[in-house]
């Protein structure tokens, strides 16, 4: 039999299976000396094995002295009855405890003597450097410290976020307080949401503390932020490819009112796409029922009463329709069939008849307002305010002034203004009565006139516009014999103003001139429907634009003529302004057009510098009409079939009056 004794500081003998209690000093066997050094082993174990028959294995606990990091301890190994002599002796350190890892370990192949006991030297050798009872993590028999040489760095201890294994297992990711991390290929900020997520106080190089990026490959591509290419791929990692700001896909409208899609149209914008085939509509924007005014292209009616059939050629008049309107002598298509005035007999052999009006060469007329066929009024400077009934000519004895202006009422009652700021009236029948005068409490010459009956009572609102630059408004109660209230103000304006039209109190436009670097330039504005602030008409025109717009005429609420030097001619249909061709004269020179009167787009008439010819504007061409002996002033009529003309040395020039 084999016997095996362990002798430490004190004698241990270990019970095996078979074991004889008795040893004998002449028998065979071996005194096993274990060393150590620089460590201190937690479990120390001696075993012994039968090299023929390996399954004959024997082991014991050696007793080790806890203080000691350098020790030898003693065992001996006795024969055993069945065992060979040839044997393989172990001995091995243990980290922590007998069950804990190898971490040192020597054996020697003997041959156990007959008799006596021979001594057999099992030396151990480990690395604790740092003495914390765990082993360095090297060698044929490692142990499970990480850093060898820090104690407080080994299995088992606090993790701490401090850049250190502390425990030796996992980095830091069992740290309190640690964070998951991403693979972040692209070094966007975000990492490939493809990939498990790992533990860590803090992310390393290569790695982002969030998660999502859907393209891990592009750094433009990742979360927090809007599409950026139209491209059919998402860009923000949201799931949806072209969303926001692109929309691609959403229902939507057109500009033409067709259903439809939106698509890309490049990277970089998208696009509101539809099948459907839009119709041209058409508005009646002058009032008469007939629509003739295009909206542009369309899938559905742009505005309330829109029509896909035009049947008016005009917009800008009443007077002008496919239907129900008969032709006349008036210079306009009136059916919009075979042009102007055809089918009306001798009407292209009318021409204007002029005349001295009182026979007085001597006198000047700047302003003419009719109320009536073949009723009017002319004004101008001295004094000079006349009546006009037909072919009969009354002249007011006592209305002194300048006058620069006129506008009549439905009534017969002229209003006039004078080159002082003073405002005047008289009615037809009272000419030989001084006229009633109020000063507009500016010393401005009034250049313009507009007034407007009020339909609840005997008072006409009159609004004129002066040099200085002020609107004033007077409102004068024709029912009243008692003192009339003076003229206000309404607004001023830095400019010099030159005309004053409208349809209502509460839509007028005015026009003239603003001086900008020493220099006289082309303005215009129109009232607020409600408060007080005027808006200033952007019409477009080019900033080196100079001179005056001298007149102005609203023919409809979508539509407005401006006219003024240097050949300038602007319409407003709707919200665009739009200059129309310029007119030109003998030579090619570009006249000043001193006043102007219009009875639709394509019925427009004006009086120029440098000729003494009236022009007439069929909506697309300038022609001559008549050719004066003398300079006209001011245009005026009662409708496209009655034109007025008066200006120097008494003249007074009509179309069928």
């Amino acid at each position: 039999m084999v016997r095996l004794f362990l002798v430490g500081v004190a004698l241990l003998t270990l019970s095996m299976a078979g074991c004889k209690s008795k040893t004998s000093t002449n028998e065979g066997g071996f005194r096993v000396f274990i060393t150590y050094a620089t460590f201190r082993p937690k479990c120390l174990t001696l075993s012994v094995e039968d090299r023929r028959e390996p399954t004959r294995r024997e082991s014991g606990v050696v007793t080790v002295d806890a203080d000691a990091r350098s020790d030898t301890r003693v065992g001996v190994i006795l024969k055993q009855a069945g065992w060979s002599q040839d044997l393989r002796v172990i001995a091995q350190a243990h980290e922590g405890s007998c069950e804990g890892p190898v971490i040192a370990r020597q054996s020697a192949d003997v041959q156990l003597p007959e008799e006596n006991l021979t001594d057999l030297k099992l030396d151990l050798r480990a690395e604790d450097l740092d003495d914390d009872g765990f082993f360095a993590m090297k060698g044929d028999y490692p142990g499970t410290d990480c850093d060898d040489t820090r104690p407080e760095v080994h299995p088992g201890a606090t993790e701490v976020c401090d850049g250190v294994d502390n425990n030796c297992v996992a980095g830091e990711s069992d740290a309190p307080g640690n964070v998951q991390y991403w693979v972040d290929e692209d070094g966007d900020g975000y990492g490939d949401a493809t990939t498990q997520p790992q533990m860590g106080c803090a992310a390393p190089v290569g790695f982002a503390t969030r998660a999502g990026d859907c393209n891990d490959n592009d750094p433009l591509v990742h979360p927090g932020q809007d599409e950026f290419r139209c491209d059919g791929k998402d860009d923000n990692c949201d799931g949806a490819a072209d969303n926001a700001p692109f929309d691609v896909g959403v229902t939507c409208v057109t500009e033409q009112l067709c259903a439809g899609t939106r698509q890309c149209q490049s990277t970089q914008a998208s696009a509101c796409v539809s099948t459907q085939v839009p119709v041209e509509y058409f508005a009646d924007d002058d009032g008469d029922g007939q629509a003739g005014t295009s909206l542009g292209l369309s899938c559905q009616a742009p505005e309330l009463g829109a029509t896909t059939e035009k049947n008016d050629c005009d917009e800008g008049t009443p007077r002008v329709s496919f239907v129900g309107v008969a032709e006349v002598c008036d210079r306009l298509d009136n059916d919009c069939v075979n042009g102007v005035d055809d089918g009306v007999p001798g009407c292209a052999a009318v021409a204007w008849n002029a005349v001295t009006v009182l026979n007085n060469g001597s006198t000047r007329y700047d302003a003419v307002a009719n109320y009536g066929e073949r009723l009017g009024w002319l004004a101008g400077p001295n004094d000079r305010v006349v009546h006009v009934n037909g072919n009969t000519f009354t002249a007011a004895t006592s209305c002194a002034g300048d006058w620069k202006s006129a506008w009549a009422a439905p009534n017969g009652r002229v209003f006039l203004g004078s080159s002082d700021g003073r405002f005047a009236t008289l009615m037809p029948n009272a000419l030989t009565t001084p006229c009633e005068t109020r000063s507009s409490g500016q010393t401005g010459a009034i250049n313009g006139l507009v007034g407007f009956p009020d339909p609840n009572s005997n008072v006409f609102n009159v609004y004129g516009v002066s040099s200085t630059g002020r609107v004033v408004s007077w409102s004068y109660d024709h029912g009243s014999s008692g003192n009339q209230p003076d003229p206000t103000t309404v607004t001023q304006f830095a400019a010099n103003l030159r005309d004053i039209d409208g349809l209502r109190a509460d839509s007028l436009f005015v026009v003239g001139a603003e001086t900008v670097n020493g220099e006289q330039r082309p303005v215009a504005w129109s009232s607020p429907e409600s408060g007080t602030t005027w808006t200033r008409e952007v019409l477009g025109l080019p900033e080196t634009t100079t001179g005056f717009l001298n007149g102005v005429q609203v023919l409809t609420p979508q539509m407005v003529y401006v006219a003024g030097d240097r050949g300038l001619l602007l319409e407003k249909s709707r919200a665009t302004w739009t200059q129309k061709p310029v007119l030109t004269v003998t030579g090619g020179v570009v006249p000043n057009l001193r006043a102007f009167i219009a009875f639709g787009r394509t019925g427009i008439y004006a009086a120029s510098s440098v000729v003494n010819d009236l022009h007439f504007f069929n909506g697309t061409a300038w022609s001559t009409v008549a050719t004066p002996t003398r300079t006209v002033n001011a245009l005026g009529g009662f409708g496209p079939g009655e034109v007025w003309a008066t200006g120097h040395d008494g003249l007074l020039t009509r179309w069928k009056p």
